[in-house]
């Protein structure tokens, strides 16, 4: 147990995470429940325990149809006897969705549950040099043990920034390829560099065996065994009741007089973020993840788009909703992208649908206003190590 601990205690929702450049904004915007956390002054990096970095252009809908499944064949649209072939099935962006899904039920389980992120955050380069859009990126690197005396890590670093599209591309080249940019946020002017930074490691030791699903709560890895793996008990888990605590944090906050914060979903965009981060962050068994997808294909407000591609150039299938920004940035798409081959979650993208009144020139209809990446996550028996 930790002080983070406690403050999860207050909120209904992880507290804001100290910047980190894109990290702080990435973050921030994904915990909010309609983009609603203000601008704030920018302060030291630090990385407290538990902190789980994983925000989020068009889409390609895939126009297919679901092929028919035999009424007594007790398998899932787009699996076969020998699993899900996606090259060879020919499928509904709703089929997508759940051959994703039958895939994620047979992620193997370990000894250590390891989760590496990248965040990018897209702003106007300053100066001379400047007048195109950059990536302001950050990566975070985190494992936990399976059991209490396991242990537990969390790395974070400064990565790579870039110019955004290819126009960008063209813009800094003309402007003489510098190595650094000018960029102001937040109402601060910083630097984004072309080179990575190193990673920093979180100073404090901890036990490890306890995992914790923003804004629904602390579990050791036994109790996430007995989660429920129907869609609507799984709604009922992220939306209602209480955030749940370890014994010793709910012990201290009762000793306050506080009791955990109530749970909410603020409709499908609220209920697409509380899947995003405990698919993301959390190793919830296979089963769990799989219901998590199926809760989330025919969530009302959900859209299917079908294949789509990521700030990587990664393929993957997606699910997508629409909110309003709260800060006059406008109709803002948050998309879900998924791995159809082996059902795991590969991050989320915000994507400007309608310009607001506090737009830049440079949002318009398409631009990614965001994202936040799962690079790689999963259990692992060996104890794991940084990446390059």
């Amino acid at each position: 147990m930790n002080d983070l601990d406690l403050v999860r205690g207050l909120y209904d929702e992880d507290p804001p995470p100290p910047d980190n450049k894109a990290m702080a904004q990435a973050r921030a915007r994904m915990l909010s429940q309609a983009d609603t956390v203000r601008s704030r002054p920018r302060r030291a990096w630090r990385l407290p325990l538990g902190l789980v970095a994983a925000a989020m252009v068009t889409s390609v809908v895939a126009g297919m149809t679901l092929m028919a499944n035999d009424p007594g064949d007790s398998r899932r649209p787009g699996e076969t006897k020998g699993g899900v072939d996606p090259s060879t099935q020919t499928l509904s962006p709703r089929g997508m969705m759940l051959a994703a899904a039958s895939q994620a039920e047979r992620q193997p389980q370990g000894r250590y549950w390891f989760t590496h992120q990248r965040t990018g955050l897209p702003l106007l380069a300053l100066g001379q040099t400047g007048g195109y859009v950059v990536e302001e990126r950050s990566e975070a690197f985190e494992w936990t043990g399976r059991t209490r005396g396991d242990g537990q890590a969390f790395y974070g670093r400064d990565f790579a920034g870039r110019p955004q599209t290819d126009a960008d591309v063209k813009a800094w080249r003309d402007a003489g390829s510098p190595r650094t940019w000018q960029v102001r946020s937040s109402g601060v002017t910083r630097t984004i560099s072309t080179e990575s930074g190193t990673w920093r490691a979180d100073q404090n030791k901890h036990a490890g065996g306890a995992f914790n699903i923003p804004g629904v709560g602390s579990f050791t890895y036994a109790e996430l065994q007995d989660l429920p793996t129907e869609p609507e008990e799984l709604r009922k888990l992220l939306c209602e009741g209480r955030v749940r605590h370890t014994p010793e944090v709910a012990e201290q906050l009762g000793r306050g007089g506080i009791a955990g914060a109530r749970k909410r979903c603020d409709g499908a965009f609220g209920v697409l973020n509380k899947v995003f981060f405990t698919l993301g962050n959390t190793p919830v068994p296979p089963k769990v993840r799989a219901g998590l997808m199926r809760l989330l294909t025919d969530y009302p407000g959900v859209r299917r788009l079908g294949t789509v591609t990521d700030p990587l150039g990664r393929t993957g299938v997606a699910l997508a909703t629409s909110y309003e920004s709260r800060d006059g940035r406008g109709t803002i798409q948050r998309d879900l992208l998924f791995d159809q081959r082996t059902g795991k979650v590969l991050g989320s993208r915000d994507i400007l649908q309608k310009p607001g009144p506090d737009s830049q020139a440079w949002q318009v209809p398409g631009r990614i206003l965001g994202y936040w990446l799962i690079l790689d996550s999963g259990w692992t028996d060996a104890n794991p190590h940084l990446p390059d």
